[in-house]
Order: C-alpha cells, then structure tokens, then sequence
C-alpha cells in the first residue's frame, strides 16, 4: 500500500514531530529543568546539614569518651599508686553529682563533668591528702581539702565545695584541731548560705560559736555572732511571709540577742520593730510597746527607715489607747510631730495627725481634732493617694460637723429665724 506523506499542518496543533534519526534529544520544558533544579538543591542543603549534626554528634560522643577513658585512667592510676581512699573520692566526685538533686539550673550544672584541669587538680590534691594522712600532717590533709573546696566553689560547684569543707571540717575534728574546725564551721555555713539551705548555716555558726564560747575566743565570737545576726534574720523574715508567727518571734529573738552580741545596732532595731508589729498582731499591747518603745529611742536613727519610724510611732499609740492610756497615746505621736521636718517623708506625718485627730475627737475634744484633721487633710492633698485624701475629706467633715453641733442645736431651739436664715446662706453662726 502506498504511503501519503503529510505536510507539518496535518499534525494537530500543539502535536510533537517525532525526531529525525540521529538527531540531538529534544529537552525538557524551562519550567521542568527549574523544578528539578530546586529540588536537587533543597535534597544537596538537607543533607549537608545532616552531616554536620552526625558530625557534632561524633565529636560530643568522642568527648565523653575520652573524658571517660581520663577519667578510668586517673582512677586507675591511684589505686596502682596505692591510694585507695582518694580513688573512692575520686570515683564519688566524678561519677556522681555529690548528692545534689537535678531539680534547678545549678543543681543541673553540677551534672556537667569536669573540664580536664579540673581532673588533674582533684587527682593531684587527692593524692597529697592521702599521702599527708598517713604520715600524720594533719594540716596539710586540711589543706588540700580546703584548697579543692576554695576551687570548686569559685566553679561555681557548690555541693563539691560542701563536700570537700565536710571532709577537711572531719579531719580537723578527728584530730582535736580547734581552728581547723573554726575556720571549717564558717566556710560551710557561707557555703549553704550560697544554697538557701538556712538551717544548716545555721547549725555551722552556732557550732562555731559553741567552739569559740569554749575556747575564750573573742574574736571568732564576734564573727559567730555576726553570721548568726544574719542568717536568724532570713529565716525570721522567711517565717513571716509564711505566716509562722510564733516561728519567726523566736527567730527575731535569737536575732536580737546575737546582734546585741555583735553590736549591730541596724539589725537590733530591725528586729525589734518586726518583733513589736508582730505582737500588736496578736493583740499583745504590752509586747508590742516594749520593743516598739525600743525602736523608736534608741533604733530608730539607725535603721534611718523615716516610714518605719511613723508606723511605729502611730502603732505605739494605738497599743497605749487600748490598754487606756489616751494622754500617753497623745504624748507619743505629739513627740513624733515634733522631730519631723518639713519636706521629709510625709506619710508617716499623716498617719500621726489622723490618729492624733481621732484621739481627741473621742475625748470630746473637737476643736482640736479638727486642728489636727486639717493637717491631716493638708498632706493627704500631698500624697498622691486618693483612698488617703477620701478619708482625710471625710474625717475632717465629720469633726466640723461635731464641732458646731452645740451652736446649731442651739440654734434649733432658741432662734428659729436665724437657723432659716443660716440654711439659705450657710454663713458662719
């Protein structure tokens, strides 16, 4: 059968001519090349980034092995040199976080291990302890501990710091060093200070004070004393906002006796102030004025708290109205108006002329509570305070209205005309 050639319009259009023999492969659209192109480029960056994870892997996992192997072979090493007791503290210390738990970002790092300096150093001074122990040196077993509790603590590692401080505090007690012990005691107490951990502070300076008490010497009394002033003060204030009154007036009392002690005169009107608030709390009137009495002779210039210093003062009074004592209340805050200077601290002032104000106003006394409520009135205007300036308003108008009570009822039933005519002008009667 013959064949019909076709001419190119007999294809349909958009139709593609088949290739001529020998000819060059026909390419893919643009748009074709540009997808494959990306694509080959997002497969290319996705596994370069793969290779460097797997390559960071590598080297943390290279790391910690070698850190291991230093580690096995320090260990290793003291037991060949025959030191048994510093391969158990080494062993202890860099296989185990030295009893802290992993609940916080500190206790979390001291988790990490140790840099390689750090390895060596623990080795060498562990290895002079020992060494140092068995011949006696009981110094010297102090030193080494001490200076590897000094090193870690500068780390920042804290229970390693505890640990060597316990263990250089045991090796001091052993041997019936007293100022090894001394000096032991105060490096662990600042040590949990450093961890919040108040009670074991604690329990170190009273040790250290119980040692210096029997010893006769003065000068680690007074630094004893000055630790505990301190710490007896946080947990005091830590029993506070725990609502542990009984707690935190024996606390505030043990805080009182130490910084008497120490001759801290700031924290001895501190604590003399809280403690008297916190007897007012209890309705205790005659608690809370002795130590408020206290504060405001003799502590209160030198804690330098003009605030503190009125509350204290108004809250004085309030304790000698309740016990009946209404002259005594007016004498106190009297005096309190007197040593304050205009242009100081303001609120105190106020809290004093309000209470002064309601003094007199129930002694029947209106002329002069309406004295002292103008004034009251007059700072509150101050203040910026609106629930102050409210009742500064109020008291005041209460007090006139008390004041000329006797006139208008007067007015009342003597001079009807003239009460009309005050209604309809107010005027002054």
């Amino acid at each position: 059968m013959a064949l019909t050639m076709q001419s190119p319009g007999s294809f349909g259009p958009g139709t593609q001519l088949p290739p001529l023999a020998g000819s060059a492969p026909r390419s893919p659209p643009d748009g074709a090349t540009r997808n494959l192109t990306s694509r080959e480029k997002r497969t290319f960056k996705e596994k370069l980034l793969t290779m460097v994870q797997d390559a960071e892997l590598q080297e943390q996992q290279a790391l910690r092995e070698a850190q291991t192997q230093d580690k096995k072979s320090l260990s290793i090493g003291m037991l060949m040199e025959g030191r048994p007791q510093a391969f158990v503290d080494f062993f202890y210390l860099t296989h185990t976080n030295g009893g802290a738990a992993s609940t916080s970002g500190v206790q979390r790092y001291e988790e990490e291990e140790l840099p390689q300096e750090s390895l060596l150093l623990l080795k060498a001074q562990l290895a002079k302890a020992d060494a140092a122990s068995r011949e006696g040196h009981t110094e010297e077993v102090f030193g080494s501990y001490k200076a590897l509790a000094k090193y870690f603590a500068q780390l920042g590692r804290l229970r390693k710091a505890e640990f060597f401080f316990k263990q250089a505090l045991h090796t001091a007690r052993d041997a019936g060093w007293i100022t090894g012990e001394l000096d032991a005691n105060l490096a662990l107490g600042v040590v949990y200070e450093e961890l919040q951990d108040i009670q074991s502070a604690i329990a170190c300076y009273e040790r250290r004070l119980e040692l210096a008490s029997e010893n006769m010497l003065s000068a680690d009394m007074e630094t004893a004393y000055q630790n505990l002033t301190n710490v007896y003060l946080g947990q005091a204030e830590n029993q506070e906002v725990d609502n542990d009154t009984p707690g935190a007036l024996d606390s505030y009392t043990k805080c009182l006796n130490a910084a008497e002690r120490a001759g801290n005169s700031q924290v001895r009107a501190k604590a003399h102030y809280r403690m008297g608030m916190l007897h007012y709390q209890q309705q205790r009137w005659h608690d809370a004025m002795y130590h408020l009495r206290k504060f405001t002779e003799e502590g209160a210039a030198a804690l330098g708290d003009k605030v503190a210093e009125g509350v204290a003062f108004t809250t004085l009074a309030q304790c000698l109205r309740e016990v009946g004592d209404a002259d005594g209340a007016v004498a106190s805050l009297e005096q309190y108006l007197e040593t304050m200077q205009r242009g100081q601290e303001q609120s105190g002032p106020a809290i004093a002329c309000c209470s002064l104000g309601n003094l007199y106003y129930d002694q029947g006394d209106y002329a002069r509570a309406v004295t002292y409520f103008e004034k009251f009135f007059e700072i509150a205007r101050t203040l910026s305070d609106r629930r102050i300036l409210d009742t500064a308003r109020f008291n005041l108008g209460v007090a006139r209205g008390a004041m000329r009570m006797s006139k208008y009822m007067d007015l009342v039933n003597t001079d009807l005309p003239r009460l009309i005519l005050w209604k309809n002008s107010r005027a002054e009667f």
